[in-house]
C-alpha cells in the first residue's frame, strides 16, 4: 500500500494543479457570461437608444426639418407621436437656438451652454447627455443629439428628450437571473436606471467604465459583489450587471473542492481494491474491456473481447458490450437505408412537382397565345414568372445531394435569366446584369426569395421602361452588415412616387411585402422619377447563424 500511494503521489499533484487550473478557467468562464449577461441586460434599453438615433437620422433627412420651414413643428409632432418614450424632439440652429419642436414651450429655447450641444457640434455621430431635468416636463430625462452637417461644419442638431422613466421600468422588466442587480449610467458614472436602486448604489458606487470591465465591489451589508459594465450606445451610456460572489462561484468551490478530495479518495478506493482482489482477477480484464469501449467509441464495431479465461462477471459484461455491437451495427444500417430511401422519395417528389410545375406554366402559355386582351396577357405572363420561380427551386433541390439546402445565388441567376427571357426577350435595348455572393439556404427560405426577385423583376418590365425604350437592369445578392444580406433589384427607368397610394396598395407591392415577412426581413423601395427605382430586400445571413452560434457556445 505503501509503494500504491507514492506511485499515486504525481497523481495527486497533478489533480492538485488540475483543481488550481480549474479554479483559473471556472473564474474566466464565470467572468465572459457576466459580460454577456451585462449585454443581454441591456438589450432593450440599448435598442431604445439605437431607436431614438435611427429617428435621429430619418427626421434629418427631411428637407422641411433641415431647413426649418413652416412645416417642421408639424413634422416633428408628427414624428412624436406614438414615441411615449420621448418627451419632446427639436431642431436647433447653429447658435444653439430651438428654431422647432415637436413641444411648443421648447421653442426659441438656449440649449447652446449644455455639454451634450458642445460635445454634438465637435463631432459628427449622434450622442447622449448626463441624467438631467427637463425644463419642459421637469422629469428626468437624457438628451440625445445628431449634429446636422452642411458643407463639413456643424449647422445645427436634432435633439430629442429621452424619459429615464421608461429606462427605469425596463430595467426593473427585465428578466434576469434571481438576485442579480442592473443599472445604467451616464458617461460620467451617475446612475440613470436601476432595478435594485439601494444595491445598486451601493455596487456601484465607483463603476469601471469604458469597456466590457469586471470588478469586485461590497455592499452596505458587507456582501461581495462581482459585477461587469459594457457599452450600449458609444461611449456615452453604459450597463452594469452584478451578482454575489457566493452565487458566482458556488460550482467552482464545489469543483476545486472535489479536485482535492478525490485524490485521497482514490488511494483509499485503491488499498481496499488490493485487499479485494489482483490485477490477474481484475485489472487486466478492466483494460481490455477499456479497450474494446474505445474501439466501439471509434466505430469499430467488429472487434469481439476474448474473455475465455476472466471471471464469470466479466465475461457477461464482454457478452453485453457484443450484443451492444450487433444492435448498433443493425440500427446504422436500418438508417442508412432509410435515409437513402428518404432522399430518393423527396428527390422524386421535386422532379415531379417541377414538371406539373411545367406543364402548367405550358397550359398557360396555350391559354396566352388564345387571348387578345393585352392586360389579360400580362396577367397570364406574370402567373408564368411566378411559377416559373417554384419550379426552377424544386429543380435546384431535385439536382443536389443535400435536399434542405438551395445554392441562392444560381437560384437567382438562372431565375433572372428566365423572367427576363419571358418579358424581355424582344427588347434588346435592355441589359440585364447580376451580381451574386454564393450563399446556401434552406428551401423554405428560397422559395420567398425567389418569388420576391420575380415580382420586383416583373414590376420592372411593366412599368420601368414604357413603350420601345431601352435601359439596365441590375439583381445583385451582398452582404449588408449586422448580420444581414441584401437581395436588390434596380433598373434606370422612369421610376415612381413611392408614397402614393396606388403604389402602396398594389398587388406587387403587396405580395413583395408579404416574401419580406416570410424570410424575417424589410424591405427598403427608393424612386426617383426620370432616374429609376432600387426594390431591396434585408433579411438575416443564414451564413452567420452557425457562426453566432458557435461564439455563444
Amino acid at each position: 500500500m505503501l509503494t500504491v500511494t507514492i506511485a499515486l503521489t504525481p497523481i495527486v499533484a497533478a489533480s492538485v494543479i488540475q483543481g488550481m487550473e480549474r479554479a483559473k478557467s471556472d473564474t474566466a468562464e464565470v467572468h465572459a457570461r457576466l459580460i454577456e449577461t451585462a449585454h443581454t441586460a441591456g438589450n432593450s434599453e440599448e435598442n431604445m437608444l439605437a431607436a431614438a438615433e435611427q429617428i435621429s437620422r430619418a427626421l434629418a433627412n427631411l428637407p422641411s426639418v433641415r431647413d426649418a420651414d413652416k412645416d417642421c413643428n408639424r413634422a416633428l409632432s408628427d414624428a412624436l407621436k406614438g414615441l411615449s418614450f420621448f418627451t419632446n424632439i427639436a431642431r436647433i440652429d447653429a447658435k444653439g437656438r430651438v428654431v422647432c419642436a415637436a413641444n411648443p414651450l421648447a421653442m426659441d429655447r438656449d440649449v447652446s451652454h449644455y455639454a451634450v450641444w458642445k460635445q454634438a457640434m465637435a463631432g459628427r455621430d449622434f450622442v447622449l447627455s448626463e441624467r438631467m431635468v427637463s425644463p419642459l416636463t421637469d422629469q428626468p430625462v437624457i438628451t440625445g443629439m445628431l449634429p446636422l452637417l452642411k458643407d463639413g461644419a456643424a449647422a445645427g442638431a436634432i435633439a430629442l428628450g429621452i424619459d429615464v422613466r421608461w429606462l427605469d421600468y425596463m430595467v426593473h422588466t427585465s428578466l434576469l437571473p434571481e438576485g442579480s442587480v442592473v443599472a445604467i449610467f451616464d458617461r460620467n458614472g451617475a446612475m440613470i436606471a436601476a432595478n435594485n436602486s439601494p444595491i445598486a448604489y451601493s455596487v456601484f458606487a465607483k463603476p469601471v467604465l469604458g469597456g466590457n470591465a469586471v470588478e469586485s465591489a461590497t455592499d452596505a451589508q458587507g456582501h461581495v459583489w462581482t459585477y461587469a459594465t459594457a457599452p450600449l450606445l458609444g461611449k456615452d451610456v453604459f450597463v452594469g450587471f452584478a451578482m454575489r460572489q457566493s452565487s458566482l462561484f458556488g460550482a467552482t468551490y464545489i469543483h476545486v473542492g472535489t479536485d482535492f478530495v478525490l485524490p485521497i479518495l482514490m488511494i483509499v478506493l485503491t488499498w481496499l481494491a488490493i485487499w479485494i482482489g489482483t490485477e490477474r482477477q481484475v485489472t487486466r480484464w478492466i483494460v481490455q474491456l477499456r479497450r474494446i469501449s474505445m474501439a466501439y467509441r471509434s466505430g469499430h464495431y467488429a472487434i469481439r473481447p476474448s474473455l475465455d479465461d476472466a471471471p464469470l462477471e466479466f465475461g457477461q459484461l464482454g457478452e453485453a458490450l457484443s450484443a451492444m455491437a450487433d444492435s448498433i451495427q443493425e440500427r446504422d444500417r436500418n438508417l442508412r437505408e432509410a435515409v437513402a430511401q428518404k432522399t430518393v422519395l423527396v428527390r422524386e417528389v421535386h422532379h415531379r412537382v417541377k414538371n406539373n410545375l411545367q406543364i402548367v406554366m405550358s397550359l398557360l402559355n396555350l391559354q396566352s397565345g388564345r387571348l387578345r386582351d393585352p392586360s389579360a396577357q400580362s396577367a397570364l405572363r406574370q402567373a408564368q414568372s411566378r411559377i416559373n420561380a417554384l419550379a426552377l427551386v424544386h429543380r435546384t433541390l431535385h439536382e443536389i445531394e443535400d435536399q434542405s439546402l438551395v445554392q441562392l445565388d444560381r437560384l437567382l441567376t438562372d431565375l433572372t435569366q428566365k423572367t427576363c427571357e419571358g418579358f424581355g426577350g424582344e427588347r434588346p435595348g435592355l441589359q440585364v446584369e447580376t451580381a451574386m455572393v454564393p450563399r446556401l439556404v434552406e428551401s423554405h427560405i428560397a422559395v420567398p426569395l425567389a418569388l420576391f426577385a420575380t415580382e420586383a423583376l416583373t414590376n420592372i418590365f411593366k412599368h420601368a421602361y414604357p413603350g420601345a425604350r431601352g435601359g439596365r437592369i441590375r439583381v445583385m445578392l451582398k452582404p449588408a452588415g449586422d448580420n444581414e444580406l441584401s437581395l436588390s433589384v434596380e433598373d434606370d427607368g422612369v421610376g415612381f412616387d413611392t408614397g402614393s397610394a396606388k403604389a402602396e396598395t398594389s398587388i406587387g407591392v403587396q405580395l413583395i411585402s408579404t416574401f419580406a415577412q416570410q424570410v424575417g426581413g424589410r424591405v427598403i423601395t427608393r424612386s426617383t422619377r426620370g432616374i429609376g427605382t432600387i426594390v431591396e430586400l434585408r433579411f438575416p445571413d443564414p451564413a452567420a447563424a452557425p457562426a453566432a452560434e458557435a461564439s455563444a457556445g
